[in-house]
């Protein structure tokens, strides 16, 4: 396996009703099977394809661990974008506005948390076209978008193009961007690791050689989210074996 895609893809096709995410809705954990977080991707993904995001463009993704932020970075790589998750600890000042203009970042991904922070910097950005919000938002201005919305978007996407949106998602290859990954910057301005599809997926099947998880697993995901050893050990080392991972 040698894109994330492929890994996901397998996954799905080996353990389509194993659990792969557990979310607490109303005190309670429920279960998101492998098929059903791909329908989701599918959508996402299409969604943002129908926001005319393009092969190569940067989408930003500040979130606590949750379903919509493993489903928005993998729809994110299925429109064939590269995902630039950034840390929940990260202020809205220079930090965050260097990042998010830095990578170039032409959309980013929001939770109700730190919604205020982008909000603060949108202006200072001339290249974010869109905010994506995983809560919604009252009052709407015309750059602000729900997830829902994007789902949406995507939902009706796919029934126009499936075969279009296929075409695009089996294009990615090993060697295209997957994430940028930004150091802390505590000696000097932080610097953009660009971890490629082939990065993730051959750190994930080595990893697999040298440990088993049983697809009956289940592992509470709270490392950060956007860190790639949390990536790889937690969210794509438990997908490859068809095992289950639950946010906080």
């Amino acid at each position: 396996m040698k894109t994330i895609i492929e890994l996901f893809e397998t996954s799905v096709a080996k353990f389509p009703n194993n659990t792969y995410l557990w979310e607490k809705q109303n005190g309670k954990y429920e279960a998101t099977t492998y098929n059903q977080t791909r329908e989701q991707v599918l959508k996402f993904g299409a969604g943002l394809v129908s926001l005319r995001l393009q092969k190569g463009d940067r989408v930003g993704l500040i979130s606590e661990g949750r379903n919509a932020w493993i489903i928005s970075e993998l729809g994110i790589l299925y429109a064939g974008g590269i995902n630039v998750p950034l840390s929940v600890k990260l202020e809205s000042g220079n930090d965050l506005k260097f990042r998010l203009a830095h990578s170039g970042s032409k959309m980013v991904i929001v939770s109700r948390g730190q919604a205020s922070k982008i909000e603060e910097i949108a202006d200072q950005l001339p290249e974010l076209e869109k905010i994506i919000y995983l809560d919604g938002k009252e009052n709407p201005g015309p750059k602000d978008i729900s997830y829902e919305q994007v789902l949406a978007l995507g939902t009706e996407y796919l029934k126009e193009k499936p075969d279009e949106f296929a075409a695009l998602y089996n294009s990615v290859l090993p060697d295209d961007v997957a994430n940028i990954s930004y150091t802390s910057g505590t000696t000097a301005d932080p610097k953009g690791i660009m971890l490629t599809q082939l990065n993730y997926a051959a750190n994930v099947v080595q990893s697999a050689s040298l440990l088993h998880i049983g697809e009956d697993w289940k592992t509470l995901a709270f490392l950060p989210w956007d860190h790639s050893f949390a990536h790889t050990a937690c969210l794509y080392c438990f997908m490859y074996y068809g095992a289950s991972l639950a946010s906080l």
